[in-house]
């Protein structure tokens, strides 16, 4: 069975597709907001900030994560992973 180019290339770019997450940050009043998106790689995570020009880089999503939780509380929430429950407490 012969595949199709198409095919192909999807197959191709998808093996080796980074993932995407995102890093939200928890205010003192409570608010959450979405500080960055970003994707990692298998060697690198490399992320962007929404509200600046600000741009971060580690060896993990989680050290990107550390990056934002600087001056507070940060999350890493991986975009490809459904929620099967909601956190407790919230």
């Amino acid at each position: 069975m012969e595949i199709d180019f198409d095919t192909l290339l999807h197959e191709v770019a998808s093996e080796s597709a980074p993932r995407k997450f995102a890093i939200v940050e928890e205010w003192v009043d409570g608010d959450v907001v979405v500080s960055a998106y970003g994707l990692a790689y298998a060697d690198r995570a490399e992320a962007a900030s929404v509200s600046s020009e600000f741009a971060a880089h580690a060896d993990t999503a989680e050290g990107v994560r550390a990056l934002f939780a600087v001056d507070g509380q940060a999350y890493l929430v991986w975009l490809d992973e459904e929620i099967s429950a909601p956190a407790a407490g919230r």
